[in-house]
């Protein structure tokens, strides 16, 4: 029987949230095998906050508030507002399909996941939404805005002596991009445009790997041959706390490759596939092989943990627990030993129950590679944005 995943729509924040999950699951970073989720995204946010690996390319952040402000300014009434959302975005992304990283270009009309769910946290992380709530919240909201909308005009105009409402949208975004950049169908940014993502980064995320790349040319043009945020040659020049945080985030990284390249090797010995069990079996003596240049035995985990938590998600003791103890076996040389199978596959089980692959039953579902992906913290993306940064900081 095929699994399925369902929720109850409680409300619209849930729904969102929902959705994006169901996404990211489609994502090679994203699998999550041994719940290291958490931990990863806590320190994602620190790194490259408002990012999501499912993000495109960066103009989206301004051209999606330019269709929205046109929209409030139309006609539209607010029981249409949401379905005309939809088709302006469409509109948009059908004048975009002929670049990189546009939506819907194979999808079309059909397309489900729109770039607007996508890009809507950062939006609100980079104060260019100054709205709280989630996107529908938006959408039911749209009488009321601009009912705010009216009583602040009459309030400039002298006529009533009324307080400024709440806005929605950052003020410099009707005169950064007129409704014609819509027509376009381009993600170049203009010089204005990206010294204004620029200054964003910097006024809400000012002491981020993010907002620090930015601030210099010459870091911009270093990110595009940068393997791992780690990688970058600017790096110890950066200030310590951030090259704390990435290093913290790199021997993470390292710990979880190797638990990940076990848990493959005890699936493929379980299954009986010789060949998976001799590539993740000498994969896993390579990456033991190279931990004395890890430096996993000299790693303070109390300050990590203290990291971690700085990134406002909890961490779980199961979790913590299982960290904990996968790093001491690995310091103790037990990387490839039975007790280290026994944690991957307690670990496992705990947290998927009767849907564990190592179930005689659920075996035929893995595919030979589940979750070896080596966690970069969105720095893929974080490059796609630097590069278009880059180009609209150098645009004349």
């Amino acid at each position: 029987m095929a699994s399925s995943l369902k929720w109850l729509d409680y409300d619209a924040t849930a729904y969102d949230r929902s959705t994006r999950m169901l996404a990211l699951l489609k994502e090679p970073e994203t699998r999550d095998e041994l719940g290291i989720g958490r931990i990863r995204d806590a320190l994602s946010d620190q790194l490259f906050p408002g990012t999501s690996v499912i993000q495109t390319r960066l103009r989206y952040m301004l051209l999606l508030p330019r269709m929205f402000i046109d929209l409030e300014n139309s006609r539209v009434a607010a029981k249409d507002f949401a379905s005309r959302a939809r088709v302006e975005e469409l509109t948009l992304n059908k004048r975009l399909k002929l670049q990189d990283g546009a939506f819907g270009k194979d999808s079309g009309d059909a397309l489900k996941r729109l770039a607007s769910s996508v890009y809507w946290a950062g939006l609100r992380s980079w104060g260019i939404l100054l709205r709280t709530g989630s996107q529908r919240d938006y959408y039911a909201a749209i009488d009321q805005i601009r009912d705010d909308r009216r009583q602040k005009l009459r309030y400039e105009d002298g006529l009533e002596d009324l307080d400024s409402p709440a806005p929605t949208w950052h003020a410099d975004i009707p005169t950064l991009l007129a409704s014609t950049a819509l027509d376009e169908g381009s993600f170049a940014l203009t010089r204005k445009e990206a010294t204004f993502i620029r200054e964003q980064w910097k006024l809400h995320h000012p002491t981020t790997l993010l907002t620090w790349l930015a601030q210099d040319e010459a870091r911009l043009i270093e990110c595009k041959d940068a393997g791992l945020p780690w990688f970058h040659p600017q790096l110890p020049h950066a200030p310590a706390p951030l090259q704390a945080l990435v290093a913290h985030a790199r021997r993470f990284s390292d710990l979880a490759h190797g638990a990940a390249l076990l848990y493959n090797l005890a699936l493929a010995e379980a299954s009986g596939n010789t060949e998976r069990n001799a590539e993740y079996g000498a994969a896993l003596k390579r990456w033991s092989n190279n931990l004395p240049t890890l430096k996993l035995d000299t790693w303070d985990m109390p300050a990590f943990w203290e990291q971690v938590q700085q990134g406002g998600k909890p961490v779980h003791t199961p979790l913590r627990r299982f960290v904990n103890e996968w790093l001491t076996l690995v310091n103790a040389g037990k990387a490839d030993s039975d007790r280290a199978r026994e944690l991957i596959k307690y670990r496992e089980a705990d947290m998927k129950g009767n849907l564990s692959r190592f179930r005689p039953e659920n075996l035929p579902r893995w595919n030979g590679a589940s979750g070896v992906g080596r966690l970069n913290y969105r720095w893929s993306i974080t490059q796609s944005h630097l590069a278009d940064l880059l180009r609209g900081l150098e645009a004349a």
